[in-house]
């Protein structure tokens, strides 16, 4: 199966890298061309770039910064540029958000026939729900729902469990606003996942893509201070706990049979390791403030 011809938009962000790693180091074709080599706000450019070759699979994971203001039209311009034209190559897979529940309501081991239970309010998960309205009406677009996903080349300095294996690193205290129950996918699984899909038929066009364990913010500080041989205090801004955010993964488990999520404090401690191996790239003063 390893004859497939794989585009891979987004290769150089957190997600799109790790996949890029992984699917190459297993002899996969791909092609992972750049904004300058493709823009795909541009439909146009997006048309031009398909009919060059006959893709078995995109991998589409671009995204655009949340907090811009057409946050909403280049986020759904890219997906529909290559959703349009999905008659040109074998099937797409990409990534959504468990923003797509509607974060207003409680978000707590939700499954899949839950995703419109509401429209969601926020201007991000709202974009994210129609997508994944276009990909369950198509015959070959396929959303793998995030929720808390985590591993190497993400942002340290804003993303939990990758800034809490920072600091106990470097001897700073682990820091939480306020506690939370979380449910976090490893990066290697989702590649799992990815990879499967790549050489299967799914047979549902959206999956919550994560562990199915939950955990509080507090317990991964602590698995980050014992697989680490630290002991960093771990300070709490604010009481109590701030909404829950977990999903059910029965859908992907049913289908993917051999399928083993990996234990946290393996995934963990492998990140730790790289942290370790690559101690240049964390700026040591911005750690030290976020």
């Amino acid at each position: 199966m390893k004859d497939k011809q794989i585009l891979l938009l987004g290769s150089s962000g957190f997600v799109g890298k790790n996949l890029y790693e992984y699917l190459n180091n297993r002899s996969y074709s791909i092609d992972s061309p750049r904004h300058c080599e493709l823009d795909v706000l541009s439909e146009i450019d997006v048309l031009k770039y398909l009919r060059k070759k006959q893709y078995d699979v995109v991998i589409n994971a671009l995204d655009r910064n949340g907090k811009e203001n057409n946050y909403f039209e280049s986020r759904l311009r890219m997906f529909q540029n290559l959703a349009i034209h999905s008659d040109l190559y074998g099937k797409m897979i990409y990534f959504g958000s468990g923003a797509e529940y509607g974060r207003e309501l409680p978000v707590c081991s939700i499954g899949e026939n839950e995703i419109n239970r509401v429209i969601p309010s926020d201007t991000y998960g709202f974009c994210l729900q129609q997508m994944n309205e276009c990909a369950r009406k198509s015959e070959n677009i396929y959303n793998f729902r995030l929720f808390g996903i985590f591993g190497k080349y993400e942002l340290w300095n804003q993303r939990f469990i990758s800034n809490a294996i920072c600091k106990a690193m470097l001897g700073y205290p682990i820091t939480i606003h306020q506690d939370r129950y979380m449910d976090y996918l490893y990066i290697d699984d989702l590649c799992k996942i990815v990879e499967w899909a790549i050489n299967n038929t799914p047979k549902f066009h959206d999956y919550n893509a994560v562990s199915g364990k939950v955990y509080s913010l507090y317990e991964l500080a602590e698995t980050v201070n014992h697989v680490m041989h630290t002991d960093v205090p771990i300070y709490v801004a604010k009481d109590g706990y701030f909404a829950e955010y977990t999903a059910n993964n029965n859908r992907i488990l049913n289908e993917i049979t051999d399928f083993e999520i990996e234990n946290i404090e393996v995934s963990i401690d492998k990140l730790a390791k790289w942290y370790m191996n690559n101690k240049e790239k964390i700026d040591r003063e911005k750690l030290l403030y976020q």
